[in-house]
């Protein structure tokens, strides 16, 4: 694996540990104090939960066009902060209004911003040469359970659930943000090509269509 592309896949394994830690693996561990403190049963709480991934599956399709067409970096970036704004929204929630309001936001930042994305992104680089970077980034995230349970039991048991969600926040500003900057820029947005022509990739000029999701 190339140096540089042996980067990328540290960098953005990374940055999907955190993303998966704090959305998909956070209902586990603070669902029971969120329920009892908002007045909710838990089963509300999966229920805004599913309410996300209902969305993040809406947006999947949408996110995957403008990463063909711009590159990840920029599309993973916003999703940083839609995560962040996400669980924001979830540390200051009173009621159940605001919690589906806030599993909404975080529905967003699911759909662009979670594995789909960042195979999407890959592929924009690197076309079929991605197949490897891709699954690196599987083996690393892959870690995101053994680090985003035990992680925010310990928050929630010294901060409550409300400063995990804080504390989740600020990661996602400040170390998920500054990694997904660090991914190679897109040279130029993809336009058709004409009738026969390949269409050429980014990074290693290789000639790959590009991933429609």
């Amino acid at each position: 694996m190339q140096p540089k592309r042996t980067r990328v896949v540290a960098t953005l394994g990374t940055a999907q540990t955190l993303a998966w830690a704090s959305s998909y693996y956070l209902p586990a561990m603070l669902a029971r104090p969120m329920a009892g403190e908002l007045g909710v049963s838990e089963p509300t709480v999966f229920a805004a939960f599913s309410a996300a991934l209902v969305v993040s599956a809406i947006v999947g399709p949408h996110s995957g066009r403008r990463i063909d067409r711009w590159g990840g970096r920029p599309v993973l970036m916003v999703t940083s902060g839609l995560f962040a704004l996400g669980l924001a929204a979830m540390a200051v929630a009173s009621g159940p209004v605001g919690l589906f309001a806030a599993w909404l936001v975080m529905g967003l930042a699911m759909g662009s911003g979670l594995y789909e994305a960042a195979f999407a992104s890959l592929v924009r680089l690197y076309g079929h040469d991605a197949r490897g970077a891709i699954t690196g980034i599987t083996l690393i995230a892959g870690f995101a359970s053994t680090v985003g349970w035990p992680l925010t039991a310990a928050l929630e048991h010294g901060l409550g659930w409300r400063g995990a969600c804080w504390a989740w926040a600020g990661l996602h500003l400040v170390v998920g943000l500054p990694l997904n900057a660090c991914l190679p820029k897109a040279r130029r947005p993809l336009a058709p090509a004409p009738d026969g022509a390949p269409v050429h990739g980014e990074e290693d000029g290789s000639s790959e269509p590009p991933l429609r999701t």
